[in-house]
């Protein structure tokens, strides 16, 4: 056997492994089980198998590539990514580390043309689909294991997080049953291709068996009527209004990827506020379709366009084949490309179109259809001994120099989260040391991830607040209060610097100011800056009205208050706390039947009549009724909204620390760009 065969069973083998693992893997070592998992473990083989393919190329003294319809398509379409990562991600880091997005693309770019071109005979693609079949059976075996609740009675304590019917090794139940739906269609057309018959068809009989007794449980659990596991989907309307807010400002790269968080809460319709749904913040838009327009613009939607049509293009070329392959990997395609319209991708289904569309590929090789074909490339020079190819090697040196930055930057990305999943076990157990300890070296090994900042600051706050609520408190222990909160605020200001337009890192600034409340002099005013930040990062929000005005009401500033409360009423009138807040503050004002006027509001939204809720706001209702005329107009019935009332602090809180502690002025908020919406 020659050396540039055995490498290129090496990536054979490679590449069976991840796809039959590609959906199943899953590590309880960092704080997302399944999707980064799954995202290194798709960019780590894309690499590994690039640099096989190089050596095989070297080995053979010459480079051949499969031409195929797909192969532009697919360039032009991670380029469009990384292009609007470079131009307008606000954090380029996580845009190419976080799961579907654009490391996903590029590493599945990269798969791709491995695959593609590793894989050549007719039994080396038989295996390809073995084993995505294989992957297939054990997901819907799993799937019906779980959903039948068998799993419950023999998993042990350390598996909590997989005691539920939906788990799923693919990250959620939605995944699971997209992932089955589509190998069932591949399993079916085969099938029917065979005409059920012959020993070829006992794996595609038996893949269709399973899929569909596994899709019937795993649908049923989450889209009966009565069902619970229900997922939760951003509507359709409200995605297009959020494409349509971002294309006015960058209509050709988009927002860029891993910002929807960010175009979500700026651009959301004040409609959303009377869906049920409306204190959730969604990450992802209605579809994937909608969600390429959103992040990469009308440049990334024509190249996601433009790929997906060159894969129909090729489906209907391959309709009059006398091969079964080509039309069983094309109909699994388009059934991908239908679910598109409802659903955004995950890193699972988005690596399962990669693989499929490579599939694709090496189904038209096999079929001896003209739409693919094999070049060799050469670059010759001349030499004393002769003449000798350099383009392979010239490929392996710039994979080479590709492949250890990636994989030192990956790994650092990966050891982080390894970490920052241990400050979590750490701050569950109550070890604070261990907690605080753990979240630097986090930090130090990926400092441009806003979330570990986040995390880091609120640790110091809450050792700063341990530390203070000391009855006897040291110069010691004073110069270290000093110093957590000065680190706190410091953290807390560098995650807003890398994400400034993520609204929970200016939130969480805003709430370390609001603690210093107990420490410093003059943070009343940064607390109030912080949340005018992101009020304007997050216009539609009443929570963050409603924490805004508590303090201003908490600064005795009753006109501010009543203002800014009055702006969350009108922003979503069935929230009853808004209401509540209100009516706090119109009753210090001493306009009492407003008031009461708002307290009325309170209990008609308050639908437990028995809660501890509307006995409170009855209370105070009854003790203004004393004050005024009992002439007072009811307002109203508002649609009635679960709530929990939050009465706004009468004072800001006194200094735990006499004298305060001085905090640098470099430490201060930015002024907001803008004034908030009213």
């Amino acid at each position: 056997m020659k050396h540039s065969e055995l490498v290129q069973r090496i990536g054979i083998g490679l590449s069976l492994v991840f796809v039959f693992l590609f959906p199943l893997w899953f590590l309880p070592l960092t704080s997302d089980f399944y999707d980064f998992n799954k995202q290194i473990l798709l960019i780590g083989t894309s690499l590994v198998s690039l640099v096989i393919l190089s050596v095989h190329w070297v080995l053979d003294k010459q480079v051949k590539i499969l031409r195929t319809p797909l192969g532009l398509p697919t360039l032009v379409l991670a380029v469009s990514f990384l292009l609007s990562t470079v131009l307008r991600s606000p954090n380029k880091i996580e845009a190419l580390l976080d799961p579907a997005q654009t490391g996903t693309m590029l590493a599945g770019l990269v798969l791709f043309f491995t695959i593609s071109n590793i894989f050549k005979t007719k039994q080396e693609i038989s295996l390809l689909v073995t084993s995505f079949f294989a992957s297939s059976i054990t997901v819907a075996i799993l799937s019906i294991v779980w959903g039948s609740g068998l799993a419950n009675k023999f998993l042990p304590e350390s598996m909590n997080f997989a005691k539920s019917v939906i788990w799923s090794p693919t990250g959620a139940s939605l995944n699971s049953f997209v992932y089955l739906l589509v190998s069932l269609v591949l399993a079916l057309v085969i099938l029917i291709k065979h005409k059920f018959s012959s020993s070829s068809s006992i794996l595609p009989a038996t893949v269709v068996f399973v899929n569909l007794v596994a899709i019937a449980m795993t649908g049923y659990l989450i889209f009966s009527p009565q069902s619970a596991y229900k997922p939760t989907f951003l509507p359709q309307s409200t995605g297009w209004a959020i494409a349509l807010e971002v294309l006015k400002n960058s209509p050709i790269f988009g927002s860029g990827p891993a910002s929807f968080l960010s175009d979500f809460t700026q651009f959301r319709p004040i409609t959303f506020n009377l869906t049920p749904n409306w204190a959730i913040r969604f990450t992802s838009s209605s579809n994937q379709y909608l969600q390429v327009l959103t992040l990469t613009g009308f440049l990334g939607l024509a190249a996601y366009l433009y790929w997906l049509a060159r894969q129909a293009q090729m489906f209907i070329k391959s309709l009059d084949s006398k091969e079964f392959l080509p039309v069983a990997v094309g109909s699994a395609l388009l059934t991908l490309m239908f679910v598109q319209i409802w659903l955004p991708l995950t890193t699972v289904t988005i690596g399962l179109m990669f693989i499929l569309s490579a599939l694709l590929v090496l189904s038209h090789r096999l079929a001896g259809l003209a739409t693919v074909h094999e070049s060799t490339l050469d670059i010759v020079a001349t030499t004393s001994s002769g003449h000798s190819p350099l383009l392979p090697w010239a490929v392996l040196v710039v994979v080479l120099l590709i492949f250890g930055p990636t994989v030192y930057l990956t790994g650092r990305a990966y050891s982080a989260e390894v970490l920052f999943q241990k400050s979590l076990n750490a701050a569950s157990a109550n070890d604070g040391k261990k907690t605080y300890d753990t979240l630097i070296t986090t930090v130090q090994a990926n400092p441009f991830r806003d979330t570990y900042r986040v995390a880091y600051s609120q640790t110091n706050m809450l050792i700063a607040n341990t530390l203070a609520s000391n009855k006897d408190i040291s110069d010691t222990d004073r110069n270290t209060v000093s110093q957590l909160v000065q680190q706190a605020i410091r953290e807390a200001k560098n995650a807003v610097a890398l994400n400034p337009t993520k609204v929970t890192n200016v939130e969480n600034l805003a709430s370390i100011y609001r603690n210093l409340l107990n420490f410093a002099q003059g943070a009343d005013a940064w607390t109030t800056a912080s949340y005018q930040q992101a009020v304007v990062l997050d216009p539609i929000n009443p929570n963050l009205r409603i924490a805004l005005g508590g303090v201003f009401f908490a600064q005795k500033n009753y006109d501010e208050a009543i203002r800014i409360f009055q702006t969350a009423v009108d922003l979503k009138p069935d929230l009853a706390n808004a209401h509540y807040n209100l009516a706090a503050a119109l009753r210090e004002k001493g306009q009492y039947e407003r008031a009461l006027a708002s307290l009325n509001q309170v209990m008609q939204l308050i639908t437990d009549k028995n809660s501890s809720d509307y006995q409170t706001a009855s209370a105070e209702a009854d003790e203004l009724k004393k004050k005024i005329e009992p002439t007072a107009t009811p307002v109203s019935e508002k649609p009635s909204t679960p709530t929990q009332l939050t009465t706004p602090e009468k004072e800001l809180p006194k200094p735990k620390i006499v004298p305060p502690i001085k905090v640098s002025d470099t430490l201060a908020p930015e002024t907001p760009t803008t004034s908030p919406a009213q």
